[in-house]
């Protein structure tokens, strides 16, 4: 039968140590022969840890450009979107007030008038639409409606216009509301900051503006024109159907002519949104400058993690046969 001694209770203890051993690093090189990566990067990268440091804040810093650039490129496609319903509602307003002519019925003129009144209410809502729950064309005023309620507005119009009686003055009066510094538009219509634009950085050198508010000139020229048109199909303004053929006409061309302005607009937009695009393909090559500098540092080596891994394999089998042989050990078998 097996001798038992303290030597026996030493030997077991230490052949389970080196069993546990070569287990344990069997399965970190294993590991790291699967995942590419090295297991202990503190004892792999020694003092080069500080580099891998600086690696991994570089990606993190341009991880939040990327995600900030992705939200203000669908920051300026959403406001994109709104000046292209103003846009539409100009197109179409425009074309049915200059159907309007010397010889349009009372009827021809209100439903002109109806064509341009929702024109203007759908312009409204499309420059009070929000990204979220921030407004688009309030300039650093994230919080308010830039545009007052459509219906307030149109209100307030009329009130400026009662008691004229041509198409020339009611024009007149329209544009001093909508022109005059502080006027009717300036105190209650727009609602925004006049004065700041929306800055957004895209990377660590780069900042873009985004300036366009509801308050631009080319937007004020298109929401004056469908006002003149909507309140010359008004039945109670106290304007003949001559004079309301005359402001429904000059308000059809105001609106052709906001075209081009307005297309301005847009193009100011679009050129902010190729800011973003190119600053996001600066920060997509970083991300993979940085991404492979940092392989570089963490990536286990597969031929020598396979040689290494076939060593310990030799040992952990020359360990089991070692073991075996020991456990067979006995006086009687030293005897024969």
């Amino acid at each position: 039968m097996p001798v038992s001694t303290i030597g026996d209770l030493r030997q077991h203890i230490l052949t389970s140590r080196n069993n546990t051993a070569l287990k344990s690093e069997l399965g970190t090189l294993v590991q790291e022969l699967t995942s590419g990566k090295v297991s202990d990067l503190t004892s792999h990268l020694g003092s080069g840890q500080t580099n891998l440091a600086g690696v991994d804040r570089q990606l993190e810093m341009l991880g939040r450009f990327a995600q900030s650039n992705t939200e203000t490129g669908q920051l300026l496609s959403a406001m994109q979107t709104a000046l292209a319903g103003v846009d539409g509602h100009r197109a179409t307003t425009s074309g049915a007030l200059l159907t309007i002519d010397a010889s349009s019925s009372m009827t021809q003129i209100t439903n002109a008038g109806s064509i341009a009144t929702y024109g203007f209410e759908a312009s409204v809502q499309s420059l009070n639409m929000r990204f979220g729950d921030r407004a688009m064309f309030g300039g650093t005023d994230l919080d308010t409606n830039p545009l007052s309620d459509p219906a307030d507005m149109l209100d307030a119009l009329r009130l400026a216009v009662t008691g004229l009686t041509t198409a020339e003055d009611v024009g007149d009066a329209i544009d001093a509301w909508f022109d005059t510094p502080a006027g009717g538009f300036e105190t209650t219509g727009y609602q925004g900051d006049a004065l700041g634009q929306l800055s957004k950085p895209v990377d660590a050198n780069q900042a873009v503006q985004i300036g366009v508010r509801a308050d631009d000139q080319a937007i004020r020229d298109t929401l004056k024109a469908l006002a003149k048109g909507a309140l010359a199909g008004d039945a109670t303004l106290a304007l003949d159907s001559t004079n309301r053929q005359d402001l429904q006409r000059q308000g059809g061309v105001e609106l052709l002519s906001a075209a081009v302005p307005l297309a301005g607009v847009q193009a100011q937009v679009g050129y902010v949104e190729g800011q973003v695009a190119e600053a996001s393909v600066r920060i997509t090559a970083q991300e993979s400058s940085f991404g492979i500098a940092r392989n570089d540092l963490v990536t286990a080596d597969p031929f020598d993690t396979a040689t290494r891994l076939q060593a310990v394999q030799l040992q952990l089998e020359t360990h089991y046969t070692l073991t075996a042989r020991l456990s067979r050990l006995s006086l009687t078998e030293y005897l024969r």
